[in-house]
């Protein structure tokens, strides 16, 4: 089509199509939703869904490698203040649980590319069930409002995203 400023525009279904500025990489669909108003295109013009992920996956992050995200595509986080084996403790409770809230429980079966060692849940001591992996507590960060985001990562240098075996990604050597 041309646009009343005389330049041309690439339509889909009768539907003027643009690139969302924060889609850098390959897959990414951070404009989805925004506003209300701006949705993905399906091939037929109409307005696309987000494919489901499963309840924990992994994805390419160009700056810190293979990371886990939740099934809306968010960077998962491990607190390095909480504890493993043998018994998983997170330490992140009342207000730091609000900004940090943990992942709930997933199904070994809704996992794909996680290490399924160590792969469990737990009930907190105020009672919210968390996820692990590798034993290890897992949590999103209220910062993120958008999936592929990173927000989090290395915050208070306690919080880091978490490897598919269950590491802290770029943690500093303990």
């Amino acid at each position: 089509m041309t646009r009343t400023d005389g330049t041309k525009q690439l339509t889909i279904g009768g539907w003027p199509a643009y690139r969302y500025a924060k889609d850098v990489n390959a897959g990414d669909v951070n404009g989805q939703g925004v506003g209300g108003k701006w949705y993905a295109l399906a091939p037929d013009g109409k307005k696309a869904s987000v494919a489901s992920l499963p309840g924990l996956s992994v994805r390419k992050d160009a700056k810190l490698g293979d990371i886990v995200v939740d099934k809306n595509g968010h960077t998962v986080y491990r607190f390095l203040k909480d504890k493993a084996w043998p018994k998983s403790v997170s330490n992140c409770l009342g207000a730091c649980a609000d900004k940090w809230p943990a992942v709930g429980i997933v199904s070994a079966n809704d996992t794909k590319g996680v290490q399924k060692k160590g792969l469990m849940g737990f009930t907190r001591p105020d009672g919210v069930k968390q996820m692990t992996v590798n034993c290890w507590p897992i949590y999103t960060f209220s910062g993120d409002t958008a999936a592929g985001q990173t927000n989090g990562q290395g915050v208070g240098g306690t919080w880091y995203a978490v490897s598919p075996e269950g590491k802290p990604v770029g943690a500093p050597a303990a």
